[in-house]
């Protein structure tokens, strides 16, 4: 049994005003996605897992981000939550979904750019960096080795945007920085 990726991209307004989609979905699911998020608690609930990139935190609705909370949280779906966009400003700050995100969005002054865990700062601006535990979780492991991994992410281009974040909540690991 294979995998399953749908996609929804945000293209932008129609003459209404309202928001249009660009969706990619698998048979009978694709009608439940054409106002860019999941109609219903159980369409949301039928996936293993959401990537939310880049989207600012008032593109949804509290009702959305709060399904979205659940389905990491009474679930147990995976969530991840990446791009500048989705933590600018205020970004999901005060919002369902920043209890089930793992770092502290309203004190951005303990922030993860600036320390690597250890207390050693990242070689250079927007280069990620492993953590010791991140050099050992299988999430990040993508060389046969800790040292081949080590010199993979060394090799990688730095990231061309970062946003400020709090430091992580208790129970978190911090991978990589």
């Amino acid at each position: 049994s294979g995998h399953e990726t749908d996609v929804v991209v945000k293209k932008g307004r129609n003459e209404s005003g309202e928001g249009t989609f660009l969706v990619q979905a698998g048979s009978g699911r694709a009608s439940t996605l054409t106002s860019g998020f999941p109609s219903t608690r159980e369409a949301l609930f039928g996936y293993d897992a959401i990537v939310i990139a880049n989207i600012e935190g008032d593109f949804f609705t509290r009702a959305q981000l709060t399904s979205v909370a659940e389905f990491a949280s009474e679930r147990g779906g995976g969530l991840l939550v990446l791009g500048g966009r989705s933590f600018a400003s205020r970004g999901l700050i005060g919002t369902p979904l920043e209890a089930a995100l793992p770092v502290e969005l309203n004190d951005r002054r303990a922030g993860l750019a600036s320390s690597r865990g250890d207390g050693e700062l990242p070689p250079a601006h927007n280069a990620v960096t492993l953590t010791a535990e991140g050099e050992r979780h299988p999430v990040t492991r993508i060389g046969s080795s800790i040292e081949q991994s080590r010199e993979m992410w060394a090799a990688l281009p730095r990231l061309s945007a970062s946003a400020p974040l709090g430091g992580p909540k208790p129970g978190a690991s911090v991978l990589a920085v």
